[in-house]
């Protein structure tokens, strides 16, 4: 094993010209053809193993370093950027010998050629998301630090390997173009950017606040403002999330100047009202048009339920917001000029099917309509945002199952 890697470390371009060859690896191991095909059978076999410990050897070491990491963090005096720069340096020369990147390179190239080979690389990866979130943990994490959106703690991971894995590269052809101070000064770059100290829950592109700030403001109204308005505010609301979208944002998204942004749109609530009214009203036909054709009350919550989840699914953007809209007028002043709660009552979509029920000794009566609507719909609708990675069918057949049954007289 120790003479094949010593060769593919050694001399990765001879790959190239005439592969490992055994006869090679026999000669540096001063071994015989006899006991080479006695231990290992076949060369696809040799191969296989001297692969894995190419991959061995160029995975992390496991452990937990956040101990170290405080150690360096206590010696900058608490001092974040410090104690980065001192990580990256210490590790620099480790990480980006020659022998240490030849090795991981090759097994990143040779790796994914099979699929046990590609399942090891993706473990070393994970083992070094590990370190990596470990490391933030005691940088950030501690301190309250969160990371600005669309990042996850998985995608922040991947960010950071890649752009290490590109100087590796960069650093393997020309030495001289990459330093550690060059490394540590691309690591704060990234983090600079990434991590949102203030927990606003900011958005990653807020860090260039400053300079579109600087940009002329839009004079001239798009052909269909109203509409142009709405599709900047689902982009909005996907990125930023309710709270911390304005109608300024909005307004700039869309080229709405902001003066006749506030014109069409006073308030965020007045935007959402209009963006799902038409299907609010549309939900509420339906129930119309069911009980009409003559389906049984539960026949027809159960259509509703998957209508409803249908729009949470087609909507996300504006029904996220619309939850929050709702929860914000539930504890403080209701958001401009219109009640969202009484534009937008979903719960009150059901109340005349349910009295009608109630009152034709189909669902019990021992509870106001009023009720048994708002926990018919609080519960769709909790498991629609709680359960995305599920349909819209699957999670109203849930819920359906869940509640309705208990609604029946027996």
């Amino acid at each position: 094993m120790h003479a094949g890697l010593q060769l593919v470390l050694d001399q990765p371009g001879k790959l190239l010209d005439s592969g490992l060859r055994i006869e090679d690896v026999i000669a540096g191991a001063n071994s015989s053809n006899a006991t080479f095909y006695r231990k290992f059978a076949t060369k696809s076999r040799y191969l296989t193993e001297v692969l894995d410990q190419l991959i061995d050897d160029a995975r992390p070491a496991p452990a937990d370093v956040r101990p170290q990491v405080q150690l360096v963090l206590d010696k900058a005096d608490g001092d974040r950027i410090r104690a980065v720069r001192r990580l990256v340096l210490d590790y620099f020369d480790a990480a980006f010998a020659d022998k240490a990147a030849t090795r991981r390179l090759l097994a990143i190239t040779l790796g994914p050629s099979s699929p046990h080979t590609a399942r090891r690389i993706r473990a070393t990866y994970q083992r070094t998301d590990q370190l990596i979130l470990q490391i933030f943990e005691v940088l950030f994490a501690r301190a309250g630090a969160t990371l600005r959106k669309p990042l996850t703690k998985d995608s922040f991971c991947v960010v950071l390997t890649a752009l290490l894995e590109g100087f590796i590269i960069r650093h393997r052809a020309e030495p001289g173009a990459v330093s550690g101070e060059l490394v540590a000064d691309a690591v704060l770059a990234v983090l600079n950017i990434a991590v949102d100290g203030s927990q606003r829950h900011a958005h990653i592109d807020d860090a260039l606040t400053a300079l579109t700030g600087t940009l002329a403001q839009p004079t001239a109204l798009p052909s269909e403002p109203r509409a142009a308005l709405l599709t900047a505010a689902r982009a909005e609301f996907t990125k930023r999330g309710y709270f911390m979208t304005g109608i300024d944002s909005i307004a700039a998204e869309a080229r709405v100047p902001a003066e006749s942004a506030r014109r069409i749109f006073p308030t965020k609530t007045h935007l959402i009202v209009d963006a799902l009214k038409s299907a609010f009203a549309s939900l509420g036909q339906d129930i119309t048009d069911d009980s009409a054709i003559g389906y049984d009350p539960v026949a027809i919550v159960r259509r509703h339920f998957v209508r409803v989840a249908r729009l949470v699914a087609d909507e996300r953007a504006f029904m996220d917001a619309l939850m929050a809209a709702v929860a914000h007028d539930t504890y403080a002043d209701e958001d401009g000029l219109v009640s969202i709660k009484q534009e937008l009552n979903f719960p009150g979509l059901l109340v005349p099917l349910i009295v009608r029920a109630q009152k034709d000794g189909e669902f019990a009566g021992d509870q106001p309509a009023e009720e048994i609507a708002a926990l018919l719909t609080n519960t769709l609708l909790l498991r629609c945002f709680t359960r995305r990675e599920h349909s819209p069918a699957e999670n109203a057949e849930f819920v359906s199952r869940l509640v309705l049954d208990g609604l029946r007289l027996r």
